[in-house]
């Protein structure tokens, strides 16, 4: 298998600087804003990669010996590599299934930088599938690569990392469900039109230890009844977001439901916003109060107002 180790500055979601930061990734990210803050950003199903070569190119004849003479290749697995703050070591963060890898840098389109909110338009690695550990999953070291932005391998670490990344894709295959259009689960031997979710159980776990075993509104605490609920709906996101731990709230049955539909949102301070639709005796019976807020930090907020732009019913 072809693959290349590209170094990256340690970010949350790589879509921009709202609600993130970059940290690390070379002396330039000291005092600017590093062009790799979009490395997961998925524009009209293509993510556009940059790294900093100290020779300003790729030796893409390194990672393919025919390749002398061309431009770009194909079909190469490229890991994302971070420094983790306050930590030493080089943590993979993802990676580009099937790349584009360039010798040069190439340039985003007019239409492709519209969906930027950057003035950086070069990438030198592109790709129609990408995969973006949160950064709790984010525990995989890779050695060998040095000071190096840009690294080709070696035999032992490829396939240690190949290894692992073949582990984690598994996993994720092992968790996947079927479910019908209504959301509820079916049996095998039904007609159904399948869905995939992956890695569902995962993400729980993650909102489970997140938000202490409660939900995050009322305090219920039994695992039996708590939800752990997208706040940008799971049919919009895009891989990343599925599964993006700041993509998420823990709920009870109730406040899940009313959430779903947009009965209850919340401003940008978690301060909780209630539907005029629903009226005073449901919002008794329902728990629901015009007191009641949540925990909301920078990195929720891009979903928080996708929610109350595109489902909170006004």
């Amino acid at each position: 298998m072809k693959i290349l180790f590209c170094r990256t500055g340690w970010m949350n979601n790589y879509s921009g600087m709202n609600n993130d930061c970059l940290s690390g990734g070379g002396s330039y990210n000291e005092d600017n804003i590093g062009h790799e803050i979009y490395n997961f950003y998925n524009i009209n199903g293509t993510y556009f990669g940059y790294v900093q070569p100290v020779s300003q190119t790729i030796k893409i004849e390194r990672i393919e010996e025919d390749a002398k003479s061309e431009e770009c290749i194909q079909d190469v697995l490229v890991v994302w590599v971070a420094k983790k703050p306050n930590q030493s070591g080089q943590f993979i963060v993802g990676w580009y299934h099937n790349a584009t890898v360039y010798r040069y840098f190439q340039e985003l389109t007019d239409e492709q930088m519209g969906k930027r909110k950057s003035e950086f338009y070069w990438y030198n690695i592109s790709a129609e599938r990408a995969t973006l550990l949160s950064s709790s999953q984010r525990d995989k070291t890779v050695i060998g690569m040095g000071q190096s932005n840009v690294w080709y391998g070696s035999p032992e670490m490829n396939t240690e990392v190949i290894s692992y990344i073949e582990s984690v894709e598994t996993g994720r295959k092992n968790d996947i469900k079927k479910i019908d259009d209504t959301g509820k689960l079916t049996g095998s031997e039904k007609e159904i039109v399948s869905k995939v979710r992956i890695n569902q159980s995962y993400f729980r776990r993650i909102m489970l230890e997140k938000h202490g075993g409660k939900c995050c509104l009322c305090g219920v605490n039994s695992e039996d009844f708590l939800i752990a609920s997208h706040i940008k709906p799971w049919s919009v996101s895009d891989e990343n977001e599925k599964l993006n731990e700041f993509n998420g709230l823990l709920l009870c049955p109730n406040h899940d439901k009313l959430f779903d539909k947009g009965f209850i949102s919340f401003d940008n301070n978690g301060n909780i916003l209630i539907s005029n639709k629903l009226d005073k005796t449901n919002r008794m019976f329902l728990n629901i109060g015009e007191q009641m807020k949540i925990d909301v930090n920078a990195d929720n907020i891009e979903f928080i107002e996708y929610h109350r732009k595109n489902i909170f019913k006004k």
